[in-house]
């Protein structure tokens, strides 16, 4: 398996995707949220057409109140990714709406340690 992970300062997440996708070459995965207690490390995930294991992943650490920028200007299939991470981490992601995957009376960012 390659993965090719690159970390950039969460301002520059957008930037990045913007100049590494083709849409003929890479598949966005997901984007997702390990919180590490008080940040979380963001992860956006790729993988190469017709190979197999070779991977992308751009890396960002955030804090609980930093805006996650969205990519839908550049992939839009990526909202359902962002709106999971407004609801189950509860950040805030430009765009985003919470309510989709969680109730109203539900325990609110379910996977936030802090």
């Amino acid at each position: 398996m390659k993965i090719d992970e690159v970390k950039v300062p969460l301002r520059e997440v957008r930037r990045a995707i913007k100049e590494f996708y083709n849409p003929d070459e890479w598949h966005f995965i997901t984007v997702n949220g390990t919180d590490l207690g008080g940040k979380v490390e963001l992860k956006w995930f790729f993988a190469k057409y017709g190979e197999k294991e070779v991977f992308k992943v751009f890396t960002a650490e955030a804090s609980y109140d930093d805006e996650i920028p969205t990519i839908t200007y550049i992939i839009p299939s990526a909202w359902i990714s962002e709106w999971e991470l407004a609801d189950l981490v509860g950040l805030k992601v430009e765009g985003a709406k919470k309510g989709l995957f969680l109730e109203p009376d539900s325990p609110q960012a379910p996977l936030r340690r802090g």
